[in-house]
């Protein structure tokens, strides 16, 4: 009996020094840790309830917000669990415009105990959602083809609505539809796209859709006429009109083909020059320009009524100056007044008269119908240019028409 109660002493000695052992030894290499797990990732709670209230939040890596996490627990636990076991998240219910901080919230693996989480708090800034209308502009990209023109361009809508945070939307400056009319030679019709930009030609891209806009450019083919002045009335008594200017003496114009070659002069307004004595430079309006895009045209055509005054001046001739047309061969011409002299009166405007010469002044006389002996013929004088009145101290000459053989012999 003793033997048997020996036995038992000793079994359960032996397990009481069992579990000494083993919780000496799970104490050992089992012992409570404190460990740091980064990057867990937050989730947003209810934003799709800020949004509803037309709010958004604006943090630019709010899809990617991440914290450390400190957290204790048995030592084998915590090297069997990564960042990917922990759920942190934030929760917006209720934000209002501004910036708010939200605490994070942690929910660990069963057993494991959160004792640190950084930041604590996340900076959310919210902003409202609003909406404002802005006025389309029109950019072309590419050039039409040579000797065409693009007409005032048409397009609908002439604006559109954006909506986006606050802030995005305050930024907005310019809404750009942009259409290619890379070597057009007719009108181009497109609905393009709108784009938003800031005051720095950066794009600015909204979530909620812009719209398109129906863009019309008129293209037109074109090309040069004259411009034609048109004067009316009489200058002065002794004064006359010299010429008439105008400048610019041609314009471009642009149309559609069919009226663009029924047009080949386009006529100014009337310029009325009665009693004038001297130039008249006016601005006149170009008529009948109905249908007509008038181009590189800085100002209204000026007419230059050239107006002079009349004057004489006389040119003295010797007998042998005239020139005898229409002579017959084999025959002289014989002067009865050779000494005399022929005074040459010409009235014409100031310009013109002031700067004649004498050699510009030819005297002729047509000998085609007189006979041997004796004629009286008409004397003329000629010039290239245009006078008011010639006037010649006598209009006709005495001259005897003589054989070669019966030509007077001279003395020896």
């Amino acid at each position: 009996m003793k033997i048997k109660n020996d036995k038992l002493v000793i079994q359960i000695t032996c397990l009481i020094v069992a579990i000494v052992l083993w919780m000496t030894v799970m104490l050992v290499t089992n012992q409570t840790l404190e460990q740091s797990y980064p990057n867990v990732s937050i989730t947003i709670r209810n934003l799709s309830a800020l949004e509803n209230s037309n709010l958004v939040m604006m943090n630019p890596d709010k899809e990617n917000i991440t914290v450390t996490v400190k957290a204790t627990g048995l030592t084998e636990q915590l090297n069997s669990i990564s960042s990917r076991d922990f759920t942190a998240y934030i929760d917006v219910l209720g934000f209002k415009e501004g910036v708010t901080n939200a605490k994070v919230e942690v929910v660990g693996p069963s057993g494991v105990d959160i004792v640190g989480v950084y930041p604590q708090q996340i900076a959310c800034n919210i902003e409202g959602v609003i909406s404002k209308v802005m006025d389309v502009t029109v950019q072309f990209d590419g050039m039409h083809a040579n000797n065409y023109y693009r007409a005032q361009t048409m397009f609908s809508p002439s604006s559109v609505k954006i909506t986006g945070p606050r802030s995005v939307v305050n930024s907005a400056d310019k809404a750009v539809a942009t259409i290619n009319i890379e070597g057009a030679v007719d009108d181009v019709i497109k609905t393009v796209p709108v784009r938003i930009y800031d005051d720095t030609d950066t794009e600015i891209f909204l979530s909620a859709p812009i719209g398109n806009v129906k863009v019309t450019v008129p293209i037109y083919p074109t090309k040069y006429v004259a411009l034609e002045p048109s004067v009316v009335g009489v200058p002065e008594e002794g004064y006359e009109l010299v010429d008439v200017t105008v400048k610019p003496e041609r314009v471009r114009i642009a149309a559609e083909q069919d009226v663009l070659d029924t047009i080949k002069v386009l006529n100014l307004e009337e310029l009325d020059i009665t009693g004038a004595y001297n130039n008249i430079l006016s601005v006149r309006s170009i008529l009948d320009a109905e249908g007509l895009i008038l181009l590189d045209m800085a100002s209204k055509p000026v007419v230059n009524a050239i107006v002079e005054k009349i004057i004489e001046r006389e040119f003295t001739f010797s007998y042998d100056d005239i020139q005898f047309i229409n002579k017959k061969e084999n025959s002289d011409v014989i002067l009865e007044e050779r000494d005399e002299e022929i005074t040459v009166t010409v009235r014409g405007t100031s310009t013109l008269v002031n700067e004649l010469e004498k050699s510009d002044l030819i005297l002729t006389s047509d000998l085609s119908d007189t006979v041997t002996g004796v004629n009286t013929v008409n004397l003329q004088c000629v010039s290239e240019f245009s006078f008011k009145e010639i006037i010649l101290s006598t209009e006709t000459v005495t001259l005897e028409i003589v054989e070669g053989s019966l030509r007077p012999q001279k003395e020896e």
